[in-house]
């Protein structure tokens, strides 16, 4: 009986090995980027939520700058500091942008970076 190379099938240890592995370091990848991709869901429902309770009326830097730190404490969210926040005022309405940078370690010093830059209108006219 002579069996060549082309009919034999199937994985050899050293491959299933390696497609183990990288699939292990790609679960292990999106356990450790989601955290910070779920943060950002909340903080774009903030932003939202933030939008439709002022649109009537017109509040002050201070008071958007209030709303926002008491919402990020109450969602409990702890990559977005007073000072990714600004609210500029343009005519009649004020721009709000967040904007955050994540960085979480993957292993030893290899980290990934997440930027996250948003913005709404609030008090539009």
């Amino acid at each position: 009986m002579n069996l060549s190379s082309k009919n034999q099938q199937g994985y050899s240890f050293i491959s299933l090995a390696f497609a183990v592995t990288l699939l292990f370091f790609v679960i292990s990848l999106v356990f450790k980027i989601a955290p910070a991709y779920l943060n950002h869901s909340k903080v774009v429902a903030m932003l939202d939520q933030l939008e439709q309770e002022t649109h009537g009326d017109i509040k002050t830097e201070s008071e958007i700058k209030a709303s926002l730190a008491k919402r990020i404490n109450i969602n409990n969210i702890d990559d977005i500091t007073q000072g990714d926040i600004a609210v500029n005022k343009q005519g009649n309405a004020f721009k709000v942008h967040i904007n955050y940078e994540v960085v979480k370690p993957i292993y030893d010093n290899l980290s990934v970076l997440i930027e996250f830059n948003d913005e709404i209108e609030v008090g539009k006219e």
